[in-house]
């Protein structure tokens, strides 16, 4: 993606500004990797651990910033132990534990996101890193509607490693929230009012409803996704998972593979044209300036003009204006036709 111009200009125009709101972790970091081996020593234990860890982790990523039918066209099947350690650029362990012959633990890998660019290149792919805005996840167990009591399901969404997804999602606390703010009923029943309640407390714009069930091949989770700004609503389907801890990590892979289908960059078809951007007030020309900036299917930004209350610019984009318009409503823009401005870039409810 090409340089854009707002970094410069705005530094040139405006003070910093600092936004009250949720934000995304590093897609290029993979957190929460469970590491467990034995080895004929507790150094050969440990060695072989973090290094199949590395392995998972750096599968993991690729996983996250491509799309399956790019990796099954190409016949992708993993990186091997030599290639994933040339793409780490850091790593943390937590909870170690081990004995003469077995190390368990915990490891969080941070991945050189020009070697991982590169890699992707070279295997015929296309990466996507840009990331959606923050999601709060209403954890709903069941028959027993429970959202703020402490169960498994609630307990599954504390783990801050869905946090770099290219969805990122947090779950609730029980220090921030309770059934005076949203109840199980009022969060299935997509109670607008009561969602925009708790996501206010929480500084998010996108909330998740998971709503998990027993069922006969194990838990079954069904999702519902609301833009507090937007008014969208998107129904994700149900699904079966092993566990409630896979069921987690499921839900996140199916609301990322939506992203990623809509965020894909047709760099091929690439179309420019001229868009207005309106805005009310600085801090709403920065959010529009992230969504164009972190937009991959715009692949460049010039700006025509500037007033205090909008902008003329020129973009190059995908070549689908609709896919485009579907990807920047997931950042909370809303990208419409006037008879008089022709296309109109806004934030969503404006």
């Amino acid at each position: 993606m090409t340089t854009r111009f707002f970094g410069i200009l705005l530094a040139i125009l405006f003070s910093a500004f600092t936004a009250h709101t949720a934000y995304a972790a590093d897609p290029f970091t993979v957190s929460g990797v469970a590491v467990d081996a034995e080895g004929a020593t507790a150094i050969g234990a440990q060695t072989e651990a973090i290094s199949q860890g590395q392995l998972a982790a750096a599968n993991g990523l690729i996983e996250r910033l491509t799309l399956f039918e790019e990796r099954a066209a190409t016949g992708w099947a993993g990186l091997d132990i030599q290639t994933a350690a040339k793409l780490i650029r850091g790593m943390e362990i937590a909870n170690e534990r081990r004995s003469a012959n077995r190390y368990l633990g915990d490891i969080t890998v941070a991945f050189n996101p020009a070697a991982t660019r590169d890699y992707i290149a070279a295997n015929n792919m296309n990466m996507i890193a840009t990331q959606a805005r923050m999601r709060l996840v209403l954890p709903v167990l069941g028959q027993t509607n429970e959202i703020w009591t402490e169960n498994e399901w609630r307990a599954a969404w504390e783990d801050a490693k869905f946090t770099h997804a290219l969805t990122p999602m947090q779950g609730i606390q029980p220090g921030i929230g309770s059934d005076g703010f949203i109840t199980a009923s009022q969060a299935l029943s997509g109670d607008m009012d009561a969602l925009k309640v708790i996501g206010g407390q929480y500084g998010v714009n996108q909330i998740l409803v998971a709503r998990l069930d027993n069922g006969f091949a194990g838990p079954m989770v069904s999702l519902t996704d609301y833009g507090l700004d937007t008014g969208r609503k998107t129904d994700f389907g149900n699904f079966n998972a092993a566990d409630i801890v896979s069921a987690a990590a499921l839900t996140v892979q199916r609301v990322e593979n939506e992203w990623k289908a809509a965020a894909v960059n047709t760099a091929q078809n690439a179309v420019t044209a001229g868009v207005s951007v309106l805005y009310n007030s600085h801090s709403e020309w920065q959010r529009l300036q992230e969504a164009i900036n972190g937009s991959s299917q715009i692949t460049d930004a010039r700006l025509d003009a500037l007033s205090k209350d909008g902008a003329l610019m020129t973009i190059s984009y995908g070549g689908d204006l609709a896919r485009l318009g579907n990807e920047l409503s997931f950042k909370g823009v809303t990208l419409k036709q006037d008879e008089t401005l022709g296309t109109v870039m806004t934030l969503a409810g404006r």
